[in-house]
């Protein structure tokens, strides 16, 4: 194989990786199916102690209960999940709700517990616990209640669009690419150079 070819397959290879490089973290990011192809439920709200684990929501979005009550969560589905409480206070942080699965968890002390699936962005419900007489914290208007509006203190920037890569890794890239194009410059140079045979003898 001559150096010139060597040179060639080199660079093929290195832009093939510098690429995947790009390409791949950016595609992996943009896979999150909660953002795509996946339409979110309504919001809800419900006295009954049952909260249901869909693909990429909690039905219902807030659960009011009496103190004392044992809250148990069902997926359905067969995508599995990570509940866990606010600040990591309740839940599991490390065992997932399997499909087809159920957990419960007894909320003694009054007061409003929010919780997230670790597993899928967004994916976020609240149980409120006091929900009777005694606790003065009855829901709202029921199942069905709009959610409260909710306003930025400050405007914020646009994101960048979804899956697009990383700035600092477009321009990793691109000092990549820099340096393969000068390494492929160097060896066709010398690759162009008479070679001077010597005789000795």
């Amino acid at each position: 194989m001559t150096t010139l070819t060597r040179a060639f397959v080199w660079l093929a290879g290195s832009l093939v990786l510098a690429a995947l490089w790009v390409v791949v973290p950016a595609s992996v990011a943009a896979g999150d199916p909660c953002y795509h192809g996946y339409e979110m439920p309504a919001h809800s709200v419900s006295t009954a102690p049952e909260i249901n684990a869909l693909p990429c929501a909690f039905a219902p979005t807030v659960t009011y209960v009496p103190t004392g009550t044992t809250v148990t969560f069902s997926n359905g589905s067969q995508d599995a999940h990570l509940i866990t409480g606010a600040n990591q206070e309740w839940g599991s942080r490390d065992e997932e709700l399997e499909g087809h699965a159920s957990v419960s968890y007894t909320f003694d002390r009054p007061g409003v517990y929010p919780y997230a699936c670790a597993l899928h962005r967004g994916m976020v419900g609240a149980i409120v616990v006091g929900a009777d007489a005694a606790g003065a914290l009855a829901p709202g208007t029921g199942a069905g209640a709009a959610p409260p509006a909710v306003t930025d203190a400050a405007p914020s920037a646009d994101p960048a669009p979804a899956g697009a890569p990383a700035p600092a890794a477009v321009a990793v890239a691109v000092v990549v690419g820099v340096l393969i194009a000068l390494a492929l410059v160097t060896l066709v140079r010398s690759a162009r150079r008479p070679v001077v045979v010597k005789e000795i003898g």
